[in-house]
């Protein structure tokens, strides 16, 4: 069982959302200006495309991969969290939670008072306790914050005390993101896991495995709502999901709209329902050829909201192990031409890194000075740079062939993922450019239905991969995500097999597996930045991949049908659109109305 905080392909691993040109432009999101709401009035619609299956998808507010549009943004509508997310103030938006603080170990949640559930009881700490007590049973010792909680105490109706072992900053944000699951339909069950927790039962034992299959076999007829909307069935069919007002829930009194529509559409139907204007706002993956189409409509523009993550190439060091050489891995990235990749793969919708430190831009320029990031070497497409790094890691070009110090040819493979077009195009340029550079290397797409399977399993030599911080708004993320994600190191899961202990030019020798743990465990906020500032120097100085290209979010939305205008926000302008993001936070506190 996984809980709604967990990573999906399509909200963070594939990380779709992009548009380009529009009549009126990218538009950075903005607080609203004095005297405009973005809507004053109440009533109407809001619409939106996800690609759900009625079919197959339920109705468990537990099954966070299974269940209805829980791994859409429309979730945060009715599925409440217990809080958002601020990126750029570093602060809690709260929603279930009223507030949370801080007791030495004990993290103290309070509830919301007056929010009810669609079938009209209280929400309680009784149902966040439940919630948490599933979570702290169904989580592996190694997942991230509910291990770690030790106790549940029920202090009254509207507040509950975690006891948690060595807590650290930001080891709450899953706890205050999860989604709680109401009594009517999960209590028993919620029941069921506080007493088998406080019978010793533990993550793994038979118990626990039997209790998740029972869990996740939970099929009700509807959801209970906590959010402002509640699913209406007898509007709904296998194209179209309707949700109306529920009245007592959170955020209904701020909410200026009366109905969500969502239409069921993949990429290609999204793009034809903005044309049509049936959408109000999208964050799919759109074609060039799409793109282009978006200039003729009328009161569509482009919200423009900062990429956490990227793709570049990541590298096998075990079957092609001249890749050990630093000096390869770096002439390799000066062969290529970061903006001709990143055009031909996304169009007008991603950055070139000014840094090459493994870190989202965003955040390189939140955790050093100019001066610091002045420093960092720049990988700029740069052939000779990359012929006298050959050279002088003993490798020679004849007949304009580059060979390996042993004398053979030097030639790779480089995998891209079927389906995911820029991670094609990205292998197709890379191979393009690496062969006509001196090494033949041949592009070839796996898969898109388990492509991780492929990269934890080492049999391959070059793959195109995320880079950055695609996880969470806390830093060591982009470590974990550039050193340690396909790096098993082990006979069952070997991935990349790339030793982390290494010897940077400027820190000496460096544990990287114990610097991402500092990042993210140390009590102290500080010495996690630090390691942080570490990881990303020696990311640098030893590139363990590529970054080609960082994502940047151009999401269209259409004012003047439905919505009046779309103005998010202030710092949440800085959100992860499939995390927090800012549009449905405005429409849930009310700056969103209709036209």
């Amino acid at each position: 069982m996984t809980s709604q905080f967990d990573i999906s392909r399509r909200r963070l691993f594939q990380v779709m959302g992009l548009t380009a040109v529009a009549a009126t432009g990218a538009t950075a999101l903005t607080a609203c200006g004095s005297g405009d709401d973005g809507g004053g009035k109440s009533g109407g619609e809001f619409t939106g495309v996800y690609d759900f299956k009625r079919d197959t998808q339920n109705m468990n507010a537990a099954d966070a991969n299974g269940g209805l549009l829980l791994s859409s943004i429309y979730a945060d509508l009715f599925a409440t969290t217990g809080a958002f997310y601020d990126w750029g103030a570093k602060t809690w938006l709260y929603q279930l939670i009223e507030s949370h603080s801080w007791e030495g170990p004990v993290l103290v949640i309070n509830v919301r008072k007056g929010v009810k559930w669609s079938d009209g009881s209280d929400l309680t700490s009784a149902d966040f306790h439940r919630t948490y007590a599933t979570l702290i049973l169904n989580t592996p010792v190694w997942g991230d914050a509910w291990p770690m909680v030790k106790q549940i105490d029920v202090v009254d109706d509207h507040q509950l005390k975690l006891t948690v072992d060595k807590p650290y900053p930001g080891m709450e944000r899953p706890i205050l993101k999860q989604r709680v699951w109401p009594k009517a339909t999960h209590g028993a069950l919620g029941d069921k896991a506080i007493a088998m927790l406080t019978e010793g039962v533990k993550n793994a034992d038979p118990k626990q495995t039997a209790f998740n299959d029972e869990l996740l076999a939970l099929k009700p007829e509807n959801f209970v709502c906590s959010g402002p909307f509640k699913l209406d069935l007898g509007q709904s069919s296998d194209t179209v999901l309707t949700f109306v007002k529920n009245t007592g829930g959170y955020g209904a009194d701020k909410v200026k709209f009366d109905k969500v529509t969502i239409y069921k559409g993949d990429n290609k139907a999204a793009a034809q329902f903005l044309v049509e204007r049936k959408l109000d706002y999208s964050t799919n993956a759109f074609t060039p050829t799409e793109h282009e189409t978006f200039s003729a409509v009328s009161g569509l523009k482009l919200l423009e909201t900062p990429g956490y993550d990227g793709a570049g190439v990541m590298f096998n060091y075990a079957s092609k192990p001249e890749l050990k050489d630093a000096r390869v891995r770096k002439a390799l990235a000066y062969a290529l031409d970061f903006e001709k990749v990143g055009k031909i793969a996304r169009g007008k919708t991603f950055y070139v890194s000014k840094y090459d430190n493994g870190l989202p831009d965003v955040q390189s320029e939140e955790l050093f000075t100019a001066d610091q990031l002045a420093k960092f070497e720049v990988y700029k497409y740069d052939t000779a740079k990359a012929e006298a790094l050959l050279t002088e890691a003993g490798w020679k070009k004849t007949d304009g062939k580059w060979h390996l110090p042993d004398g053979k040819p030097a030639t790779f493979e480089v995998i891209g993922v079927q389906g995911w077009n820029d991670f094609e195009l990205t292998a197709s340029q890379v191979a393009e450019a690496w062969t006509a550079f001196g090494i033949e290397t041949k592009a070839n797409n796996v898969p898109g239905d388990n492509p991780w399977g492929v990269w934890s399993s080492g049999k391959w030599e070059v793959a195109v991969r995320h880079w950055g911080n695609p996880f969470n708004p806390e830093y060591w993320g982009a470590g974990f995500m550039n050193f340690q994600v396909d790096n098993g190191r082990t006979a069952e899961a070997p991935g990349q097999m790339l030793d982390l202990k290494m010897k940077s030019p400027t820190l000496g020798d460096v544990d990287v597996d114990a610097l991402i743990l500092t990042a993210k465990t140390d009590p102290d906020a500080e010495k996690q930045k630090e390691a942080v500032r570490k990881i990303a120097t020696v990311f640098n100085e030893l590139l363990p991949r590529i970054p080609i290209w960082g994502y940047k979010y151009l999401s269209p939305a259409i004012e003047g049908v439905r919505v009046k205008t779309f103005d998010a926000g202030g710092t949440t302008a800085k959100n992860q659109v499939y995390q927090d993001n800012p549009v449905i936070l405005s429409l849930l506190d009310g700056r969103l109305g209709p036209a």
